[in-house]
Order: C-alpha cells, then sequence, then structure tokens
C-alpha cells in the first residue's frame, strides 16, 4: 500500500514543516549555548544535548502552534477545503503525540536518576569494605608468619649465587617443604628448581603488588575452592626469584571470595555511576525523538486515511452544486464515513433521477396542451368529412355506372377508416391530456399484479412466470391508475414477442414474460422493486431514452406513443422512478422502484 501519494500542494505543506524543524534545532542550539553554557564550560557532549532536546520541543511547538493559525487563517481566504482537513488532523495527532511526551521525558528521566543515586545511597559499599576488612584480619597473622619467613629466606636469595642446598635445608627448618598448608618454589627462567608439590593450585604469577618500603611482592589469590597468600622474593639475577605462599581461609573460602568478588564488581560499578544517569537520559531522549518522529509520520498516514473520503466528498459536493451528477464516490471505508459516502452516492442518484423526472414532467405538461389542442384542431374538421364521405356512399343512385361507383366506395370507404384512425388518436391525446391526480391508498402490490397477469394469462404461444416475494410490505397506491400501468406493460410485451414471432426470430410457442417483485434495503430507505421482463424484439440503447416520450414510438403500426408515457407519469406521482434495460431474456427489462413509506 502507498502510504504517501500526496499532491503537490500537500508536499510544500510537510516539506516546510521539515523546514521549520530544522530551523527550530537551529536556534534551539543558538539559545542553550546564550542562556545555558555561556558561563560553564564544565558540561559534557550528554549535557549538550539533553538541553537542546529540553528547548527544541517546546519550541517547535510553539512554530507549530504558530503556522497552525496563519495557514487556518490562509484556508479560510482561499477555501482549500483539502489542506484545511488534512492539516488540522495532522497537527491534531501530533500535539497528542507529543505534549504527554514532554512531562513523560522529564519524569522518566528524574525518576530513573534519583532511583539509581538512591540504590548507591545504601549502605552496601560500606558493608563490603567491613567485610573486607574483617577478611584482611582474618589472614594477617598468616601474613606475618609469612612475611618472616620471607625475610629469613631473603638472605639466602640476596647472593650472587644461590645455594640451592642450603635453601632447601633452610626451608625445611622453617617447615615450608614438609607442611601441606604451605608453598615454596625457586625459579628461575620461570621454571621451579624447587618446588614443595603439596600446593593444588599453581600460584597466579601475574598479580603481585610491592609491599610498602620492601622489595618484597604480595599477590592474594582467592576462589570459591582454595585460597592462599603467596610472597615473591626477588634476587640479584632478575631470572631468578622465590616464591612461598601458605593456604588461608581454610573452610571459608567460598564465603570469603563472595565477599571480596562482590566488593570489587562494586566499586567497579561506582565508577560508573556517575555517568549512568547521563547515559539514561540520552538514552531515553532518543526514545522520545524516534516515538517523536514516529508520531509526525502516522499523523501524516493517519490524517491522510481519515480526510481522504471526507475530502472526496466535499469535492464532490461542489460539482453536484454545480449541476455535475454524474457522481459515484468509491465506498473505501466502513462505519459511518462508509454509511456518509453510501448515503451521498445514493442521493446523487435520486437528484439525478428527479431531474429526469423534472424534464420529463416539463416536456409532458407541454404535451398536454400540444395534446388538447391538437385534438380540439383535428376533432372539428374529422366529423364533417365523416358524415359527408357517408352520405355520398348513400346517396349514390344504381343508375350511376358500376365503375364510378365502386370507385365512390373505395374512396368513402378509406376516409371513414382514416378518421377512424385519427378519432383514435384524438381520443388517446385527450386521455393523456385528461388523467386524474391518483389517489394514494396503503396497500398491496401483489394482487394488483395477478390481476392483470390473470388479462394475458392465457396469451396463445407466450408463457408467463410470476417470482412474486412474500411478505413485501405495503405501499400507497392508486389501484386503479397502477393496474393501467401493469395492463399497459404487459400488453407492450405480448405486442412485443409477436413481432419478433413475424419476423421468425422466435418459436411460435417461445415467447416468455418473467415478472418479479422484492424488497431493495438501503441506509435509511426501503423499497419494492418490480421488473418486468419479455424476450421480444427490444429496444435498442440509443432510442431507450426516448421511449417514454408522448411522441416517440418503436411499433410498426400508427401509434402515438401515449402509452409508455402515461405509464411512467403515473410511477412519478407515485414517488417511484422507471426504467428500461436490456433484459437476459433477450428483450426489455423494466424497472420500477417504488418507496416503501
Amino acid at each position: 500500500m502507498n502510504l504517501f501519494p500526496f499532491r503537490n500542494e500537500e508536499n510544500r505543506y510537510y516539506l516546510r514543516d521539515l523546514f521549520i524543524l530544522c530551523g527550530v534545532i537551529v536556534v534551539a542550539i543558538i539559545l542553550a549555548e546564550l542562556l545555558h553554557f555561556r558561563r560553564s564550560d564544565e558540561s559534557t557532549f550528554v549535557d549538550r544535548v539533553l538541553v537542546y532536546i529540553y528547548y527544541t520541543i517546546p519550541l517547535f511547538a510553539l512554530a507549530l502552534a504558530i503556522s497552525y493559525l496563519y495557514r487556518n487563517k490562509r484556508n479560510l481566504e482561499t477555501g482549500r477545503l483539502r489542506s484545511s482537513i488534512r492539516y488540522r488532523l495532522s497537527l491534531a495527532f501530533l500535539f497528542v503525540a507529543m505534549l504527554p511526551s514532554i512531562p513523560v521525558f522529564f519524569l522518566s528521566s528524574n525518576v530513573t536518576s534519583r532511583l539509581f543515586e538512591g540504590f548507591y545511597g545504601l549502605d552496601i559499599g560500606q558493608a563490603l569494605d567491613a567485610g573486607d576488612y574483617f577478611i584482611t584480619k582474618e589472614y594477617q597473622e598468616d601474613r606475618k608468619d609469612l612475611l618472616i619467613k620471607a625475610h629469613l629466606l631473603q638472605n639466602l636469595v640476596k647472593k650472587e649465587n644461590t645455594n640451592t642446598n642450603l635453601l632447601t635445608l633452610r626451608a625445611h627448618e622453617l617447615n615450608l617443604i614438609s607442611n601441606p598448608g604451605y608453598y615454596i618454589g625457586w625459579y628461575e627462567r620461570e621454571t621451579p628448581i624447587i618446588e614443595n608439590r603439596s600446593l593444588r593450585l599453581p600460584p597466579d604469577r601475574s598479580g603481585f603488588l610491592p609491599l610498602n618500603g620492601e622489595s618484597i611482592l604480595e599477590n592474594l589469590s582467592v576462589s570459591p575452592a582454595h585460597s592462599y597468600y603467596f610472597l615473591k622474593v626477588p634476587s640479584p639475577d632478575p631470572s631468578k626469584y622465590l616464591l612461598i605462599g601458605k593456604r588461608i581461609f581454610v573452610g571459608e573460602e567460598e564465603k570469603a571470595y563472595s565477599i571480596l568478588n562482590t566488593r570489587k564488581n562494586y566499586h567497579k560499578a561506582d565508577l560508573a555511576k556517575e555517568k549512568l544517569p547521563y547515559e539514561l537520559r540520552i538514552t531515553i531522549s532518543l526514545m522520545i525523538i524516534v516515538v517523536f518522529l514516529l508520531s509526525i509520520f502516522f499523523s501524516l498516514v493517519f490524517a491522510r486515511k481519515i480526510s481522504r473520503p471526507i475530502i472526496d466528498l466535499a469535492n464532490a459536493t461542489q460539482k453536484v452544486s454545480l449541476g455535475d451528477t454524474d457522481i459515484n464516490l468509491p465506498l473505501t471505508e466502513g462505519g459511518e464515513i462508509g454509511a456518509l459516502v453510501e448515503s451521498f452516492n445514493q442521493m446523487v442518484k435520486d437528484l439525478k433521477s428527479k431531474n429526469r423526472e423534472l424534464m420529463h414532467i416539463q416536456r409532458v405538461a407541454a404535451w398536454k396542451e400540444v395534446a388538447q389542442r391538437m385534438a380540439h384542431e383535428i376533432k372539428n374538421p374529422l366529423t364533417p368529412i365523416q358524415l359527408s364521405a357517408e352520405r355520398i356512399r348513400r346517396k349514390l343512385d344504381s343508375s350511376v355506372p358500376l365503375p364510378f361507383h365502386e370507385i365512390v366506395n373505395k374512396g368513402t370507404e378509406t376516409i371513414v377508416g382514416q378518421v377512424k384512425i385519427l378519432q383514435h388518436l384524438v381520443n388517446e391525446f385527450s386521455e393523456f391530456a385528461r388523467m386524474p391526480a391518483p389517489r394514494l391508498i396503503n396497500q398491496n402490490l401483489e394482487p394488483i399484479i395477478l390481476e392483470s397477469e390473470k388479462l394475458y394469462e392465457h396469451t396463445p404461444g407466450i408463457q408467463i412466470e410470476l417470482n412474486l416475494s412474500k411478505n413485501l410490505p405495503e405501499i400507497f397506491l392508486d389501484k386503479k391508475l397502477f393496474l393501467g400501468v401493469m395492463n399497459n406493460l404487459f400488453k407492450n410485451a405480448v405486442e412485443a414477442i409477436e413481432r419478433k414471432k413475424s419476423k421468425g426470430e422466435l418459436g411460435a410457442n417461445a415467447g416468455r414474460i418473467r415478472v418479479s417483485t422484492r424488497l431493495e434495503r438501503r441506509i435509511m430507505r426501503k423499497s419494492v422493486v418490480l421488473t418486468m421482463e419479455d424476450n421480444g424484439t427490444g429496444i435498442p440503447s440509443e432510442y431507450r431514452a426516448k421511449v417514454f416520450e408522448p411522441y416517440y414510438s418503436t411499433k410498426d403500426e400508427h401509434t402515438s406513443g401515449i402509452g409508455l408515457a402515461i405509464v411512467q407519469k403515473t410511477v412519478i406521482d407515485h414517488s417511484g422512478h422507471i426504467s428500461v434495460d436490456l433484459s437476459e431474456l433477450g428483450g426489455c427489462k423494466f424497472r420500477i422502484e417504488l418507496p416503501v413509506a
């Protein structure tokens, strides 16, 4: 899905917002440097970034508010509905997302800092230092004992050529070799020449530290299983040294290791605790910025999604106000927006239908006057013509020659026949001009259809199908007038089928007429739909718009075309709508829609 198919005008607005944001950032940096950091040089990068953010957020909110007021004024002056609605929604979403983030940022930053400082403000460090003191005190006697032995052996090691035999003898005297709790080793180039094998773990040779004011080095090696204290006695030869040690914390190694290791890790964290609150704040700041940018993005997306059908509806309304009724908005949303769009489409459809009906009524009104005048003008000369022709035929003397008698007889017969046709036309025009107003009564449509169908159910070679929906609601009808509508439609269908049979395009018993009814539900509206279809000659698409004109007819006979005009006027008088289309059967399909009260 393409989330941002914006138009050029909208692109300019959002690009302008981006420029505003960049300008606000520059102004925020300048203000922060002038007002906040001017007198202080002891500020870290994290401090500066945080202050920049503190200045940027309120300044950007203020800039957006000013921009909104200005654009709203411009939209009211120019009438740019699209920009106004979408921009308002975008700003609404943006402020809703942004305003809560400011107190959340300060609150979370301060609470985190206080919790962190409160944690380090506890007496954990003091407790660990006290534990370390007692542990150190515990092995001080062993440390003094081992230091005395180291001093005694140091005199032998200081000589240029150390006598290993004398060193071994002296170690035996000091109980360093026979006692499994001690360790002694004479090393040359990191290789032990003399070594007490009672030591379970090799000594750590990398962690030695010098004793205060002495050349002897010491090392405390603590592990959960075994703990030792070592002393390293150097010799004049750098490649040689004496290493002695003693096992300490016997039976309490695991506890001592836990205290010393915890104290070590705690002090490492204690060194970084000054930086951690700032790191947490910068992390929170970055999260706020990401949320802020995402809120801008989704505000644009949701604003476009919500405003698009409203804007399309507003633009379509403007087109309808200019007279364009060939509009059908796509139904892309559900809920209230979808109901609004569907109602608008139905309104435009009804308006278009009412316009056509109004034009038809205007034409019919004009034709009524024409029909009255035609009937009057034609009727006056018809009567004397007919009477004169009949008189001539009666007064013919039998003595007149036969050819002359036949000529006059045929002529008067033709005159009388044509006069009757003209009288029929005059009667139709008179009936059309004198159509009464309907007397509407709330009743069921089905009995009227069945009564009309009985008149044509025995028509040879034609099968009538009735698909009438049950439990249709009652509608307001004039039974006499609507029965005339049904009779006229049945009559036209039968005549169309007979014409198709006469052309050899349809079998003798293949005529079909289908009548159906159903209830159609729409938003805020219900209607009964009546359709009549046949498999007759049909009406070409280019002539369907004219079939309801009083002067138009597709029949070959000398007809006035008044029938369907009367049908349409009757349907309109019932607040209904009639249309003609191509039927699935191959002929015409008349569709009448009558509103349910």
